[in-house]
């Protein structure tokens, strides 16, 4: 911007003092001389340029293309390590989840098993002393049934007695 604000402020009057002799306005834009002149050096820059590619080649130029070959191969090998890094990484944790399923699941049945035992020995002692206590009554009762008939017994040979000497009391009382 600079260079079109400088070539648009020369005007006409300086081109005639002779400032820029060689250069040429044309429809308002200033026309210079050309940058590359054709000549004899034209062939000297190319021969110092292809002496320079043939001596900076092996030194410079090959050596950074194999170092960068390296870099993108190293990356590249990085990224598939990282790759089946992380497919290996997802089978152990997938595998390790299924353990952990497995463990959990079989000690779920264990507890569940134990539970059962437990309910069933709980179950068998109670019918145990269930059938004890109703033994134990069973035989209270006999033993109460013998000893009621023992006392019927016994107190079937005194009942004239008894029965005397209840209504002596009652007849006492009355009168």
């Amino acid at each position: 911007m600079v260079h079109t604000q400088f070539f648009s402020e020369l005007r006409v009057t300086e081109f005639a003092s002779g400032l820029l002799p060689t250069a040429k306005l044309h429809a308002g834009v200033l026309l210079g001389a050309p940058v590359v002149d054709v000549d004899g050096t034209l062939f000297v820059q190319g021969g110092i340029f292809l002496v320079l590619v043939v001596i900076l080649n092996p030194l410079l130029f090959k050596p950074w293309l194999a170092a960068q070959a390296r870099r993108a191969e190293a990356i590249e090998g990085a990224q598939l390590e990282a790759v089946a890094l992380r497919e290996e990484s997802n089978n152990l944790v997938s595998s390790y989840d299924a353990k952990i399923d497995a463990a959990r699941e079989k000690a779920l049945d264990l507890r569940g098993t134990a539970r059962r035992d437990e309910d069933a020995k709980q179950a068998a002692m109670l019918a145990e002393a269930r059938l004890a206590a109703v033994k134990q009554g069973d035989a209270t009762r006999v033993h109460i049934a013998e000893q009621a008939d023992e006392a019927r017994v016994a107190l079937g040979g005194r009942v004239d007695e008894l029965a005397k000497i209840i209504a002596d009391k009652l007849l006492a009382k009355g009168a």
